[in-house]
């Protein structure tokens, strides 16, 4: 296939969306680095990667730190040669209301879910442009068009990543690199369980029109062609993968 042998990096890939888009890209055969906080997560998603008979490294990532993210991808570059396409996928999705949020918590998600990103594509970009090929995904939320009462933190942070891709996609459209948004609606992972019951959590699957959580592994399909060859003509876009919920109301 055409991904044989091709390095991703996903960060934030220790479980989740992220493992899922790992575990989907190594199957479409690329060489997957699970840039991730958490080294014991990390070391469980590669597990799984190698017993499927496919190749995966951790690399313990802090990816709102530009010492750690450099490091990060001079170790990739170091083992395998290239980066051909990165997921920004690490976030943290604290709950706090305005007047009682600190600022502290404020810097902390802008940090890790917008800075991070900026970092990443900051330090992959150059052998990119150097081979004049490349794709690249941020993902965002729902959060980012409709805002979150006491996720404003969030919220921010996710259009942030929209406004992102679209000037990054802009600067690199001449280069042969493809920047792209997904947006997933709620997914059946712990992040939307978080702050809500399971209880809450099936009402709101109720209101999607297909009247379901989204599987990650249809999260990852979506991630997995946008990075692939087949795609050759689609930046600067927000794929909403939500089940209907088109407008994310």
């Amino acid at each position: 296939m055409s991904e044989e042998g091709k390095v991703a990096i996903v960060t934030g890939a220790g479980q989740g969306l992220g493992a899922a888009m790992a575990m989907r890209l190594a199957g479409d055969g690329y060489r997957v680095v699970i840039a991730e906080y958490d080294p014991l997560l990390a070391g469980q998603v590669v597990e799984r990667i190698r017993k499927e008979g496919n190749v995966a490294l951790a690399c313990r990532t802090d990816v709102s730190s530009e010492d750690s993210v450099q490091a990060m991808t001079a170790s990739v570059i170091d083992r395998y040669g290239r980066i051909d396409a990165l997921v920004n996928n690490a976030g943290i999705y604290p709950k706090a209301a305005i007047v009682q949020m600190a600022k502290q918590e404020w810097d902390r998600v802008l940090a890790v879910n917008l800075k991070g990103a900026f970092l990443c594509c900051k330090h992959v970009l150059p052998g990119m442009i150097a081979r004049g090929s490349g794709r690249i995904i941020n993902i965002a939320s729902g959060h980012a068009f409709r805002g979150g009462a006491e996720f404003s933190h969030y919220s921010a942070s996710k259009a942030g990543i929209v406004a992102l891709t679209k000037s990054l996609s802009l600067e690199m459209a001449g280069r042969g690199i493809l920047v792209n948004t997904v947006a997933p609606g709620v997914s059946d992972t712990t992040m939307p369980r978080i702050h809500s019951s399971e209880q809450d959590v099936q009402t709101k699957a109720a209101k999607i029109p297909m009247g379901r959580l989204a599987k990650p592994e249809e999260i990852a399909e979506v991630v997995a062609y946008l990075l692939s060859e087949r795609n050759t003509f689609i930046t600067g876009q927000v794929v909403g993968v939500n089940g209907g919920q088109v407008m994310f109301g």
